[in-house]
């Protein structure tokens, strides 16, 4: 995935124009960002590493314990990250995603091809460099850097000529923007923010409420209901880090959401788990329901935070390899042992964490598709593969590379549930169409380090007239949770050989290196 966000959360967000300049540390950055994001995640890492939590646990000094805090995605240069991107909501999966940060020292190009590969380039007069995972590297400055997923270079260019177009551009929606400036006029370290607005109607959403367990047995006009929902402008999480974590998530609406008071929060965590989005903490947050504005509010712990933040794929770092002196013995071909341990070990210790995490969703199935939760599965995969390999022993990194491929069988696994769930729905007497939580599409790639997810993940809607008949219900959900429990058995069965993999490493690496692994 750590703690969350305090009551100011329920302050409504002040337009960047009220803003002193002093406090606007993300208005410059952002002006750097492409047009047309619907996603924003800012990190003020000034802010983070000088709390309280990261003196005490040394996140400077120690990037395993900043990786524990859910925190490995920011490069160790950056003091100001900000991250955009168009996300598809249905597949929570971005059709693309740049990153802009602000450096403490000059980023260079050809460094950072000697770190992750790749070629320099020169994209409308900015140096630029492309790499090997399908993504551009763009030096805006002497301190701000770009990165751009998928490596268009027309895309790029087109991004590069916006940013220099104006000097006072705004980018962000209007509700992007509000959580901008909320981060900055409250000082809140980490933010991420979604603009929601025009994404469903009141019809899909009146259907559904007919579908809502939340809802059963509980009186409310499920017309006047769909109208407010359908109404959310956006939702936005804060986390503020002091010698502990603490979050927010705000839901914020143009129609009054009152009424919802009594089953708002039961309503709020089943549409995240239908989503495939639901973290455990979540559970045991606070509601709070305004007239336009609903609120979540609690701690969160590290798995939360990763998990978040596993959606979004983490910039390149900017440091240079280690001088060959200082990294390597008397034989300049094979590293330190020592220094080759401690990588190896880190490395070790990242992917356990993940791995872990998954153990802990497998046990809760808090998402309520097997389709859904593979996204997990190919999230974390990825973050595997893209874990920092140098120096690590490369018996180490066959084991990371099995765990990745295993992931990813764990995740066709959980996808297949979903669709062989649609196909035999579809194969029913009379039937017209499938239950949406299960619509099954091709396969979208949806990040630099490989993997994949399909519309099995979806909840693409069309009505059915038979779904009322209670025999169709009774056998609907029948197939369901033959065809779920058959995609769980199956991830489990390859979790458990991960488990198996993972303590012979382990005792082999302990022997080698004489260290705890």
């Amino acid at each position: 995935m750590k703690n969350f966000l305090l009551a100011s959360l329920m302050v409504t967000a002040i337009s960047l124009i009220h803003l002193p300049v002093s406090h606007a540390q993300f208005e410059n950055l952002v002006r750097h960002l492409p047009n047309k994001a619907n996603t924003l995640v800012l990190f003020n890492m000034e802010q983070i590493m000088a709390s309280p939590l990261a003196t005490q646990q040394k996140w400077n000094e120690n990037e395993q314990a900043k990786f524990a805090a859910g925190l490995i995605m920011v490069p160790p240069q950056a003091l100001h990250l900000a991250i955009a991107s168009q996300m598809d909501i249905e597949l929570m999966h971005p059709r693309w995603q740049a990153s802009v940060m602000d450096l403490s020292e000059e980023p260079d190009m050809l460094t950072v091809t000697e770190r992750h590969g790749g070629n320099v380039d020169t994209i409308s007069r900015q140096d630029a460099a492309v790499l090997p995972n399908n993504t551009y590297v763009v030096k805006f400055g002497k301190s701000i850097a770009g990165v751009m997923y998928p490596a268009d270079r027309q895309q790029v260019a087109a991004w590069i000529d916006d940013v220099f177009s104006m000097s006072d551009r705004k980018p962000l929606t209007p509700y992007l923007l509000e959580a901008e400036a909320f981060a900055d006029k409250k000082d809140v370290p980490i933010i991420l923010a979604m603009d929601l607005k025009n994404l469903l109607s009141p019809q899909f959403i009146r259907h559904q409420l007919t579908q809502t367990k939340s809802l059963q047995g509980k009186k409310a006009d499920l017309d006047q209901l769909a109208k407010a929902l359908s109404s959310v402008r956006g939702v936005t999480l804060g986390i503020e880090i002091s010698d502990h974590v603490t979050g927010g998530l705000k839901i914020d609406f143009d129609e009054d959401i009152s009424a919802s008071k009594d089953f708002a929060k039961a309503l709020i965590l089943e549409t995240l788990g239908s989503h495939g989005l639901m973290i455990n903490e979540f559970k045991d947050w606070q509601v709070q329901v305004g007239s336009k504005e609903m609120l979540l509010k609690g701690s969160l712990q590290s798995s939360g935070i990763q998990r978040v933040f596993s959606l979004f794929d983490m910039p390149p770092g900017f440091k240079p390899l280690p001088n060959s002196s200082a990294s390597t013995s008397t034989d300049s071909k094979k590293p330190d042992p020592k220094l080759m341990a401690h990588a190896t070990q880190q490395y070790f210790k990242s992917i356990n964490l993940l791995i872990n995490d998954l153990k802990h969703e497998d046990q809760q199935h808090q998402t309520t598709t097997p389709g859904l939760e593979a996204i997990w599965y190919a999230k974390y995969a990825a973050k595997i593969d893209a874990l920092p390999i140098l120096h690590v022993d490369p018996a180490m990194v066959t084991f990371a590379t099995q765990v990745s491929g295993a992931l990813r069988n764990s995740q066709n696994a959980m996808r297949s549930a979903g669709v062989k769930t649609a196909s035999r729905m579809m194969n029913m007497p009379d039937a017209q169409i499938y239950n949406y939580k299960y619509a099954a599409g091709a396969e979208a790639h949806y990040g630099p380090y490989g993997g994949g997810v399909g519309g099995a993940y979806a909840y693409r809607y069309q009505y059915n007239p038979r779904a009322s008949l209670r025999q169709d219900g009774e056998q609907l959900a029948q197939i369901q949770q033959q065809e779920t429990s058959k995609g769980y058995a199956s991830a489990n069965n390859i979790m458990q050989e991960i488990a198996i993999s993972t303590t012979e490493i382990r005792r082999k690496m302990t022997e080698k290196y004489q260290i705890e692994f």
